[in-house]
């Protein structure tokens, strides 16, 4: 264990808990990772700039739509954790994870020690590191 500072007490994973559960009812309430809205009207369409400026629209739903899937999916992993009682432990070393980082990032896996070194990693192997979102392995030789 590296990082040695003091676990999160009651109140604190309490609090954490209500923070993650209010960003969780903000997703499902806009209703990003449900439904997108992708339909266009052939009036809309009228050139190729129209043509255009429309594709960079629909992927820019498309990569906002996903990214909140995913901040979805780590929120109620962090919510198993808690109802586990793990939340607040690295995932990599076992150690705490800095009741200050968790307030920042209440979906924080690493401690910070951790997190550094796996950026430093992630850095320096471009080639065959895993894809932060999926884990899939990602073949840049391909």
């Amino acid at each position: 264990m590296k990082n040695q500072s003091k676990n999160l007490d009651l109140l604190e994973i309490e609090k954490l808990q209500e923070k993650l559960k209010t960003h969780r009812a903000e997703i499902l309430e806009n209703g990003k990772t449900i439904l997108m809205n992708f339909n266009v009207e052939k009036d809309d369409l009228l050139d190729e700039a129209d043509l255009a400026s429309n594709d960079i629209e629909q992927g820019m739903k498309m990569r906002l739509g996903n990214r909140e899937s995913l901040y979805f999916r780590k929120i109620e992993e962090a919510l198993f954790r808690i109802k586990e009682g793990t939340y607040g432990l690295c995932l990599d070393c076992g150690g705490y994870i800095g009741v200050k980082r968790l307030e920042a990032r209440p979906t924080a896996e690493l401690c910070i020690e951790c997190k550094e070194q796996s950026e430093k990693q992630e850095n320096l192997n471009m080639e065959g590191r895993k894809h932060k979102s999926l884990g899939d392995v990602v073949d840049f030789k391909a």
